[in-house]
């Protein structure tokens, strides 16, 4: 059969396979914890976001891939192969964008905390756009300029006080959140960078969350937007740009039940034509519904435990590849690829030091043999990215998969890269 929620097809004869290639097979040839990414996923991803806001919206758009869910370089390649742009939030992060060949000019730097290297960083490389968090760089930018002969483009990150229902530690566009500033305070940072003659403002930034299932929050910010849009065109002020930021969910598990992405395009692009019409570029900035489920991570088990009150299948890897269980409780479907043949409710936990190192709390499922694999699902996001040496732990590989072939697009770390920039 075809498991219809990821890149992954198996049959009864435990003949399992992601891109047309084995997944034992695979992990016998590169080893595991392993990192498998369908490109073919990748590129649908891709495409629908670009032709869903090609079909609803009647001006301008850019789509961004938020680099920070998956900084490859090779996946960035993809993306800029069909027309995708990169949103940035570090210095690390431009690095990587550039290196990958994304046009400077479709690079946008955001974050709250942008250091004076970094801003001199984003001006001399030329970006598309840096996205003002707060007054204090504003004045970095300003000291910056007063050292060049240049201009650089700029939107203002906007607080759109819109509460949405996800992880507290992934909501962004609350009163409280350290992104962004109050409108009446984004007003009055507008109308100050509108006197400067090397700081061109463009438009307006806003971001609500990650892992939003609910449309209805986006078409509130799309109405946010347009009085903001509104009240600078009162004062003579040209917006030429707006984002609505990225945050659309995916499914980790079988209760999931996000949004299509073309019913994101449609229901905002309807919402704008409403207040504002399509009168501004519009931008997104996608990353988690872009890379997520083109992703699974392969496991070998390592040990089982029986202790009466719970059961325990213990893998190669846990929290130093895969952080968010432990970090704020984030769910995952699993799969194993044994002979055994009883059925058992367990926990599959990490190798690591920590109680808390537990991919999955309690799994239903066959119970596994020692060197069986276990296969984790729509790993593509904040996996690679999070990742931690705790306990010395080698970053593990990337491998990507398409029509029946593979390539290593990040090579395994070894104990020697452990020691790298220590005296």
């Amino acid at each position: 059969m075809e498991n219809k929620v990821y890149p992954i097809t198996f049959k009864k004869d435990e003949d399992y396979k992601i891109g047309g290639v084995s997944i034992p097979y695979l992990g016998e040839k590169y080893g595991t914890p392993l990192y498998i990414l369908d490109k073919e996923t990748l590129i649908f991803q891709a495409q629908k976001y670009i032709n869903s806001w090609k079909k609803y919206y009647k001006n301008k758009y850019k789509v961004l891939f938020a680099i920070k869910a998956l900084p490859i370089l090779e996946v960035i390649r993809i993306f800029k192969n069909y027309g995708l742009g990169a949103l940035v939030s570090t210095g690390g992060e431009l690095y990587i964008a550039l290196s990958a060949n994304v046009p400077s000019e479709d690079i946008y730097f955001h974050g709250n905390a942008k250091t004076l290297k970094e801003i001199e960083y984003a001006i001399d490389q030329k970006v598309g756009a840096i996205i003002i968090d707060n007054f204090d760089e504003y004045e970095k930018i300003k000291y910056v300029l007063s050292k060049k002969d240049t201009k650089v483009k700029v939107l203002v990150r906007i607080i759109p006080n819109i509460e949405v229902n996800t992880h507290k530690s992934i909501r962004t566009g609350q009163t409280d959140t350290k992104f962004g500033l109050p409108i009446e305070q984004a007003l009055v940072l507008i109308e100050k960078i509108n006197t400067e003659k090397n700081i061109i403002f463009k438009g307006i930034h806003s971001h609500i969350g990650s892992q939003i299932f609910d449309i209805s929050a986006y078409v509130k910010l799309s109405e946010v937007l347009s009085e903001v849009y509104k009240e600078l065109n009162s004062k003579n002020i040209t917006v030429e740009e707006m984002s609505i930021g990225g945050g659309l969910g995916v499914a980790y598990t079988k209760e999931d039940n996000p949004p299509d992405i073309e019913d994101l395009a449609r229901e905002v692009s309807n919402k704008f034509s409403e207040t504002i019409g399509h009168n501004f570029k519009l931008i997104c900035e996608p990353g988690r519904s872009l890379v997520g489920r083109a992703g699974i991570t392969l496991y070998r088990i390592e040990s089982r435990k029986e202790l009466g009150i719970r059961k325990y299948v213990s893998v190669d890897g846990g929290m130093s590849d895969n952080i968010r269980p432990s970090l704020y409780g984030a769910k995952y479907s699993a799969l194993i690829i044994t002979k055994g043949d009883r059925e058992e409710i367990f926990s599959i936990a990490g190798k690591h030091c920590e109680s808390g190192d537990i991919l999955i709390k309690d799994f239903s499922g066959l119970w596994p043999n020692p060197g069986d694999y276990l296969i984790t699902f729509t790993t593509g996001a904040y996996n690679f990215s999070m990742y931690t040496w705790y306990n010395a732990t080698p970053r593990p590989a990337v491998v990507l998969v398409e029509n029946g072939k593979d390539r290593i697009i990040v090579k395994r770390e070894n104990y020697e890269d452990l020691l790298g920039g220590q005296i």
